[in-house]
């Protein structure tokens, strides 16, 4: 009898689900399992050991190894033969950090607000988890330095500004966090994934 399968920390959220090659049929389908594309973000994104990413998902390194290898293998099967990449997403909740002056006022969302405020979705609840106080403004640090490191240490999964630069964008593509820039949001817009 077979065991059953552990629960795998999963913490970053997909926003893209569906790749399809361009200028063909697609051969077919090939399924990324979200544990598989876990394992890629925290190996090939975030430049983690295989220690340290096994960790991060509560699995053993000879799992975490398999989990690896199997999602490659499937990545690299659909790029060289043409299948449309289907990832499935059993994240249902998400982090989203915004920088407000107060957690009341959503008409002014730019970096330079003094607080950082994070909040938590989970189905169609918005839960305010956190605000500390914005780096960015305190110390006139450069955002593209600074935050793409505290979001992910805090876990976050998107984050939304009125103004993100190129530097910050390309800083937080690369940590797995999604940048979002939208001129105003009210807490109900903060759910990003429906």
């Amino acid at each position: 009898m077979a065991r059953e399968k552990s629960k795998r920390n999963l913490n970053f959220k997909p926003i893209v689900t569906k790749f399809t090659p361009e200028n063909i049929e697609p051969q077919g389908v090939i399924n990324l399992l979200h544990e598989e594309i876990e394992a890629i973000y925290l190996m090939d994104t975030l430049g983690l050991y295989q220690e340290d990413a096994a960790i991060s998902m509560e699995v053993s390194r000879t799992t975490f190894t398999r989990i690896l290898k199997r999602g490659r293998q499937k990545l690299a099967n659909a790029l060289i033969n043409g299948y449309k990449i289907i990832i499935e997403d059993e994240k249902d909740d998400y982090i989203v950090a915004v920088c407000l002056q107060n957690k009341d006022d959503f008409s002014n969302i730019t970096i330079s607000m003094n607080f950082i405020f994070f909040y938590k979705i989970q189905k169609d609840s918005i839960t305010l988890i956190k605000k500390i106080e914005n780096p960015v403004v305190d110390k006139k640090n450069k955002p593209a330095i600074v935050l793409p490191k505290l979001l992910l240490e805090n876990k976050v999964n998107f984050f939304i500004s009125s103004h993100i630069g190129d530097g910050l964008k390309n800083s937080l593509l690369s940590k797995g966090i999604q940048p979002i820039q939208k001129t105003s949001i009210s807490l109900n817009e903060i759910n990003i994934v429906r």
